[in-house]
């Protein structure tokens, strides 16, 4: 080859795989650069308690929408009504780039005691239309808070003037009605208008996969134990049945599926073949039923992943946090 044709080769190659490495970054999927995205939503907990109008909010409250979660109070003068002004500048941001669905901002009170529903209703309304407002019952509260590892504590009684202390995390809650994410302090609007589209997609896309993993839980090993227990529901977007023959885990060495049974009084667990996941239907993986045993445990890590097969094919890649038994 000529020097002059092997130099503009040169030139063609670098610009080729300029172009090909250009694309495979231009193709790469957007990513959360300040949000905390859970490796699986952790649903909400049973717990009842009432809006700014007096009816009650359950975990299906929170279904159905996009939700940014704030735990704070009304008489708090400073950290709360600011993060509730950046959800609402965040919030007037996303509409104003035509991006759809917009989140619902949704304030719980730490401070029950003086939090009415009707000064939670006046209070939430300051920053917008369409907000929430939750108070309740100091019991029920903290039945919510303990599941989302939630801190408040009251602070020395003066009568009505007293602080609470209480955590400044704003929760992402999914149309699911489960814990998605989590934006920690300092609070940004560019934040929230940056990532929150991210998350939200992913999750439309996530959802509209052939095959879904929801409510995982991995037990942790029992002191002296070499085996754990899986549980989870599998929901199938297609129109063919789905077999699951196999499972793997990095941080087990055997993932069997098993099934337990009581018949005449006797328990009985066993090995089964495969898990069939209907169309468009569920297959639920629960304790006294069919469920995963995970053996013989390596390593020390809290994160845990799965990987489902039918044969050879690999269905289904997730990742997952050990849960208590």
């Amino acid at each position: 080859m000529r020097p002059k044709n092997f130099i503009v080769a040169i030139i063609l190659a670098s610009a080729l795989s300029a172009g090909i490495f250009l694309a495979v970054r231009m193709n790469q999927p957007a990513e959360a650069t300040t949000a905390f995205v859970l490796p699986a939503p952790s649903p909400l907990p049973d717990f009842s308690l009432l809006d700014q109008a007096g009816a009650p909010v359950t975990a299906s409250t929170f279904r159905g929408h996009w939700n940014l979660v704030f735990f704070g109070f009304t008489h708090c003068p400073d950290i709360c009504p600011a993060t509730m002004q950046i959800l609402a500048a965040a919030r007037k941001a996303l509409a104003d780039e035509g991006h759809e669905p917009l989140p619902r901002i949704v304030l719980v009170s730490v401070d029950p005691q003086r939090d009415t529903p009707e000064l939670m209703g006046r209070y939430v309304d300051y920053f917008g239309t369409g907000n929430l407002g939750v108070t309740g019952d100091l019991d029920e509260l903290l039945t919510l808070t303990s599941a989302l590892g939630i801190y408040f504590e009251k602070q020395a009684d003066d009568g009505e003037n007293y602080a609470v202390d209480h955590s400044a995390a704003v929760l992402v809650v999914n149309p699911d009605g489960a814990f998605h994410a989590l934006f920690s302090g300092p609070h940004l609007v560019e934040n929230y208008v940056h990532d929150l589209p991210i998350i939200m997609d992913s999750f439309v896309a996530e959802a509209l996969a052939p095959l879904v993993a929801k409510d995982v839980v991995v037990t942790r090993p029992m002191p002296g134990m070499k085996m754990s227990a899986g549980y989870l529901s599998l929901t199938n977007n297609t129109d063919t049945p789905i077999r699951v023959t196999r499972v793997t885990s990095p941080q087990f060495g055997s993932v069997e599926l098993h099934e337990s049974t009581v018949e005449d009084g006797v328990a009985r667990m066993r090995a089964i073949p495969e898990l069939v996941v209907p169309a468009y239907g569920t297959a639920t993986l629960e304790r006294g039923g069919k469920h995963l045993m995970l053996m013989k445990p390596g390593g020390d890590s809290n994160d845990v992943s799965l990987n489902f097969y039918d044969g050879d094919q690999l269905l289904l890649s997730i990742a997952a946090n050990y849960k208590a038994n």
